[in-house]
């Protein structure tokens, strides 16, 4: 097999006088950097972007690709419709709001991918394949490394070495939006003031902080309006009304098994039912996140070309569908597995098996809710960074676990959104579970 490009964090490998400039200028501009960006977590700030090479970004994005690629065909030889994909996946009717059981498993479905990668010996293993419109992280993440490369453009060592940030996130995934929905179609980004994203329960913070990212999307051709879903209204045509704009389209960024019941959402519920407006993306897409389907990869191996099966064994975690059968190798391979829910996000019903001590394991198997799948344990990399205490003045180095998140819309790759534990924390790296935030700073190969 050809020799793919090594994947780590470039900091220990950089030279000390750059190292010394990136944490001067993350000294002087951090306040700036980070200037009202979402983190649950307030006591420690990031003083600088991991940093990786273009060849390495180039390699996790092929990963991704060749994954959510895979992830659609491992679903299309089980099912055909949405309907019948939802049934072999074991979920309930009526737990996925919105869902049309007759869409078919066409490419749209994967048209807003990130994969969670963490970075084990240089290499890629993706733990999950989010597959939504709702995809987060993605305005931090473009904001957080571009206002360091403002703050880096003058700067000739760094001009030296090719420093620069992936291409835009927001950009590509308004392109897709527009590709999408066509043009000049009125759309709304609807999100839920139920969810966990921060000041997302004071819609009207909410509409004012996203203003300039409205604004962008109208100059990329996204006639774009940020609004609650519990706000929206019907006219007595069952169309969905934003204040006084009627809506063409409607951008998704509620997750479609987790966002209350609202009058507004009822709206939704009878003008998505009346075919009046449409869905970017239709709410089938959530089916293909469902973590049962690396457990599918894995046993469709001979099934793929050899090319298709070599990315599945080194980039994909062995992954089970959980059942009883399996439940005394649980526990004799505690400490080698990670137990994870097969329909939930933010880290939430995630086990770590040598985090968790055999009682709380046991207990953990024997009381799953719904189905569940076991996956090998990821030996990953740690990432060494510098973080300032703003109440103290303080900083610290120490080692965190983290983990890189890439972006395709429409299949074209764009944006990383770096994740990263704060010191003293460890386990599953979430933001609502405090972990902080950053983009990924690229530079050419260093040895080059």
């Amino acid at each position: 097999m050809t020799a793919r490009p090594s994947v780590h964090e470039l900091w220990p490998d950089l030279p000390e006088p750059v190292r010394e400039r990136l944490l001067a200028y993350g000294h002087k501009y951090w306040q700036q950097v980070y200037e009202d960006v979402a983190l649950q977590n307030q006591d420690w700030i990031p003083l600088r972007s991991p940093v990786a090479t273009h060849a390495a970004y180039a390699e996790m994005n092929r990963v991704t690709e060749v994954v959510s690629r895979l992830v659609l065909e491992a679903c299309r030889r089980r099912a055909r419709t949405a309907g019948e994909l939802r049934r072999v996946l074991g979920v309930p009717d009526g737990r996925i709001q919105l869902l049309d059981e007759s869409e078919p498993l066409t490419g749209r479905l994967i048209n807003a991918i990130r994969s969670d990668l963490l970075l084990e010996r240089g290499v890629p293993r993706m733990v999950e394949c989010n597959v939504e419109s709702a995809l987060g992280g993605v305005l931090d993440a473009d904001g957080v490394i571009q206002r360091w490369m403002d703050v880096y453009v003058d700067e000739p060592m760094f001009t030296a070495m090719g420093a620069a940030a992936p291409p835009s996130a927001i950009d590509a995934r308004f392109d897709a939006i527009r590709a999408d929905v066509g043009p000049g179609k009125t759309t709304a980004m609807l999100f839920t003031a139920g969810g966990g994203y921060p000041g997302a329960d004071r819609p009207n913070y909410m509409i004012n902080r996203l203003a300039p990212f409205a604004d962008r999307g109208r100059e990329l051709g996204v006639d774009l309006i940020v609004y609650p879903v519990e706000w929206v209204e019907l006219d007595d045509q069952k169309r969905l009304k934003a204040g006084d704009r009627t809506l063409d389209a409607v951008w998704r960024m509620f997750v479609p098994p987790f966002v209350n019941d609202s009058p507004g959402m009822e709206a939704v519920r009878v003008a998505n039912a009346a075919g009046t407006f449409q869905m970017y993306l239709p709410t089938a897409v959530w089916l293909l996140s469902n973590k049962a389907i690396f457990g599918w990869l894995w046993e469709d191996l001979d099934l793929l070309t050899e090319e298709d099966a070599e990315v599945v064994r080194a980039t994909i975690p062995r992954t089970w569908v959980y059942g009883p059968e399996l439940r005394q190798r649980a526990i004799d391979e505690r400490e080698q597995l990670v137990l994870k829910p097969t329909d939930d996000y933010g880290g939430r019903g995630v086990f770590i098996g040598p985090l968790t001590s055999p009682e709380e394991w046991l207990t953990a198997l024997d009381t799953a809710d719904g189905p569940h799948i076991i996956q090998e344990l990821i030996e990953a990399d740690p990432l060494t960074m510098q973080f300032l205490k703003p109440e103290t003045g303080d900083v610290v180095e120490t080692d965190v676990s983290y983990c890189l998140a890439t972006y395709l819309f429409d299949r074209i790759p764009a944006g990383v959104f770096s994740r990263f534990s704060p010191p003293g924390a460890g386990g599953v790296v979430n933001l609502t579970q405090g972990a902080l935030t950053g983009g990924l700073l690229l530079v050419n190969d260093l040895e080059a």
